[in-house]
């Protein structure tokens, strides 16, 4: 998790499921991600220290909480936990920020095609996941420009207007 407040937008596969813009709110452990489902752009809301995920599609006004999914939402944002194996690769600058390149290797070992090398800011912002090794290495996401400052707390709270999304009348069929 970051220790302070900031915004990154980031350069993703252009294949949905995708997330492209993430927010952390540092004081409050929450997550803001913006991205693009199967049919719509969606906001997850990660509370980390409960462990609850709320989804908001903003073109219905409509949410649905999915429960304590915190740690699999976030499994490609917050990438050092407690289990893992870091190997320190050097460093480098992403979207104008300097960080360090780490290897990170599943709890279990796995083969050196499974590591995944992420380059995290010393305040803990991932700017950069690749996934493999070599000629299989998988950018996953970099980011493109990163801006620090306080976050609006409002953007991490489902929004009051919103209706859950089993509330939502079915379209008539034709």
């Amino acid at each position: 998790m970051p220790t302070r407040d900031v915004a990154v937008a980031y350069q993703v596969k252009n294949r949905p499921p995708t997330v492209d813009a993430v927010a952390w709110l540092a004081s409050e452990g929450r997550i803001r991600t913006e991205g693009r489902s199967l049919i719509n752009r969606v906001v997850h809301i990660i509370d980390t220290r409960s462990g609850g995920v709320v989804v908001l599609v903003d073109a219905d006004r409509t949410y649905h909480d999915l429960g304590r999914m915190a740690a699999v939402m976030t499994q490609d944002i917050v990438l050092v936990r407690p289990d893992a194996k870091l190997t320190r690769e050097g460093t480098d600058t992403v979207a104008g920020q300097a960080c360090t390149v780490w290897r990170i290797e599943p709890k279990d070992g796995g083969s050196a095609d499974e590591a995944r090398h992420a380059c995290i800011t010393a305040d803990g912002v991932p700017l950069r996941l690749v996934e493999g090794s070599g000629s299989d290495a998988s950018t996953l996401y970099v980011a493109t420009r990163v801006t620090y400052g306080p976050q609006d707390p409002a953007r991490f709270q489902r929004p009051a207007d919103y209706q859950p999304l089993a509330a939502v009348p079915a379209s008539p069929r034709r």
